[in-house]
Formats: structure tokens, sequence, C-alpha cells
């Protein structure tokens, strides 16, 4: 598995990629990458795109789950199998708000950063027979009456465009989901919806900090709620912070920024922030995404274009859920696909699959995601799991889902 420091390199080029290929799946992320290995290995022709390289470093999901982790397990990638690599294990969540803070057990999850996870998943679907393509950007996929699918990249090196046929298309291009197909703008539009009322909308916003910036030991994820959003710091396997938040997406155009925004979060926490840390967040970079909502149909376009992760429903999640539901998601659709008869039926069994694995916890985070916009409720259980962390112990798994698979098989 890759270490984040070496680049996966090329398979193919753009000019020779002119298929037909039985699947095309754009983005790289564990959702796509886990897509196409798991297709690749049931005799599948893919081919992976993504418009950059890897290693990459991402906003979030660096924290994984229990769940998460069965999904990886069965995927078998080789570093995994070997033991060469192992994500550090996370056994403690302390939770602040307005100056106080809990420390609760949190066990089960574990800690990977996304540079290795992501490239480690791309070697090993390379390994299985996929052709990789990273550096280029998807303008649209088409198709219409039944046709195969049309592919248009353009080479992000030089501009050549080319347009490439596959019977079917799994989109995993997250939540900007910047690819259009067949279907209208304003109806994407309409399904990403203009948000509740009074309700506000969040950013996420991530970086990486150097090791030495805060005392954070390993397998501690720190969690800082605040007013205006939260903010989750974990120490990752090379020692790196991660810092991974969201934010209102108010605060940061009123606050000056990420940075501010930040420390606006971070600073009533009981867990001072140093100088260090304020320093580091100061010159940092960050990455931001786009507000945190979607909704899109999982299958469109009679079966041809399946989504999957956010590109098909993204919830908002709290402590590291995103990952397994990206791997979850990649393992119902590629089944699908190597278990259907026809385009359409892959394209109905893979939205009814969708829908009853993952209806359960995305209807939990957005309780939960709603419990945090509560000051009065925040404050009472950071208080209750002070005086009873036994008890808390046994409640979290329950709130974030590490409890259990995170939906039905």
């Amino acid at each position: 598995m890759n270490t984040a420091s070496t680049t996966v390199p090329a398979t193919i080029t753009l000019g020779a990629a002119l298929g037909p290929w039985e699947c095309i799946v754009v983005g790289a992320g564990p959702a796509g990458a886990a897509t196409s290995l798991r297709l690749a290995r049931g005799g599948v022709r893919v081919l992976l795109v993504d418009r950059g390289f890897m290693p990459r470093g991402k906003v979030c999901g660096c924290c994984l789950s229990p769940a998460a982790l069965g999904e990886l397990a069965q995927l078998a990638l080789p570093g995994f199998r070997a033991g060469a690599v192992v994500p550090l294990r996370l056994d403690t969540l302390a939770l602040s708000y307005g100056g106080s803070t809990a420390r609760v057990a949190f066990r089960g999850g574990g800690v990977l950063s996304r540079e290795t996870l992501d490239a480690g998943i791309v070697e090993a679907a390379v390994a299985a027979g996929v052709d990789w393509l990273p550096g280029v950007d998807v303008v649209s996929v088409k198709t219409r009456d039944g046709e195969p699918v049309s592919v248009t990249m353009r080479s992000a090196a030089d501009g050549t465009v080319a347009t490439i046929g596959a019977t079917r298309c799994v989109l995993a291009t997250g939540l900007a989901d910047r690819v259009r197909g067949a279907t209208e703008e304003h109806a994407i539009e309409a399904r990403r919806g203009p948000g509740t009322p009074g309700k506000r909308c969040l950013i996420g916003v991530g970086t990486a900090l150097p090791a030495d910036c805060v005392d954070l030991p390993p397998g501690e994820l720190r969690m800082t709620v605040g007013r205006r959003g939260y903010c989750g710091l974990v120490r990752l396997e090379d020692g790196r912070i991660d810092v991974a938040a969201a934010i209102d997406r108010a605060a940061l155009r009123e606050g000056g920024g990420a940075t501010q925004a930040l420390l606006a979060v971070l600073g009533r926490t009981s867990i001072a922030v140093g100088p260090r840390l304020a320093e580091a967040l100061r010159a940092a970079r960050f990455t931001a995404t786009p507000p945190l909502t979607r909704r899109s149909p999982p299958s469109s376009e009679g079966g041809r274009i399946l989504r999957v992760g956010d590109a098909a429903a993204y919830v908002e999640p709290f402590t590291g859920e995103g990952i397994g539901w990206a791997l979850a998601g990649a393992r119902i659709a590629a089944n699908t696909i190597l278990e259907g008869a026809g385009v359409a039926s892959v394209g109905e069994a893979y939205a009814g699959a969708h829908r009853r694995h993952f209806v359960a916890p995305h209807a939990r985070c957005r309780r939960v995601t709603s419990w945090l916009q509560s000051p009065a409720l925040v404050s009472a259980a950071v208080a209750s799991a002070r005086i009873a962390p036994g008890i808390a112990a046994r409640i979290v798994p329950l709130v974030t889902g590490a409890g259990g698979r995170g939906g039905r098989p």
C-alpha cells in the first residue's frame, strides 16, 4: 500500500483509452476506487479516471468507523493484509463545549490519512486489472435512448479532448459533482434544494498541521462544538495533526476566513488553544468543500449512470462514518452490477439497495447534527458525560453508529 511518498503512475494515456469499456468510474476516492477494484475482481473491464493524482490529501475522512474498517477488511488490500499499513487505533473521544470537556472511551475505530488510504485502494485496483488515468477532467457524461454512455474528458496537461464509450458509468465525484449528464441543470439544483429556512449552512474545512503544534496523544479524537460549527483534531499515522471542521458559511464570511472561524470554535474549549496551534492554523493552507448538502438519484438514465459515495447522497457525518458509507456504497454498486442481468434492472436494484442500506444511518446523522445546533442539549450532554463517563461510553456508539454496521446489508 502506498505510504504517500510516491505517485501511483497512470497505466494508460487518454489517447489510448478509446474503449469501448464495460465501465468507466469517475473519481478515485474510496467510493470510486473500491467500486473499480470490486468490478475488476469480478472480471469487468474498468477505466478509473480522476482530475488529480495519487497520493493526495482531502478535507476530511481520516477517522474510520468500525463499519469502515470492516469494509476495508473485505477489500483485502495488500498493505492491510501484509500488516505493512495499520490504521492507528481510535480509543478516546474528547468532546468539548463552552469551556467544558468530557473524555469518553470510543472503541473500535481507527485513523488513517487520506493520502495513504486513497492511494492504497487505487494501487489495489490497478493490481486487479483496472486501467488508471489521472490528470483528466471529465467534461460531460451523456447517453440517450438506451445507447452506451459517452464520457468526454479533457487532459489537464495539454488540453486534449477525447470522448470515450462505455456500457455504464459510475460517478464517484463527491459533493462538488462538476460532471453533468443528460439530466437538466435546473433539476439538479432542485434536488440540492435551497436549504431549510433558519438553519445554518455548513461548509467543510480541513487541513493538516505539523506534528508538534499541539499536545494530542495518538488515538484521541478531539471534537469541539461551538455555536457556529464544530471542529475535530486527530493525530495521523505519520504524526501530523488532521483538522476537519464544519463551519457556518456566514461565520466564514464574517470572521475573516477559515483560520478565524476555527479559532472562534476552538477558543472556548478547556483544552487550551496554545500559541503553537494558533500559529500553525494561521500558517495553514485550507481546503474547503461545497455546502454540506446533497440530493441526487443513485441511478439515472435507465441504469446507465450510477452514483456512489457523496455523489449519490450526502448527510453530514460527525465522527467518521463517511468513509464507511463510501465503501459500503461501492460494495452495493459493484455487487449489483456484477449480479445484474440488464442495464435497467441494475439501476432499479441499485437504487433500492442503496435506499435500504442508508435510510437508517442517514436519518440518525440528521438527528445528531440537528442536536448539535442546540447549545442547551450539547452542554447537557458534555456535563452528563463528565459525571458518568461509563454510561456515556455505552451511549456514544448508538449516537455515532459505531455500535453496528451502519445500515442494512
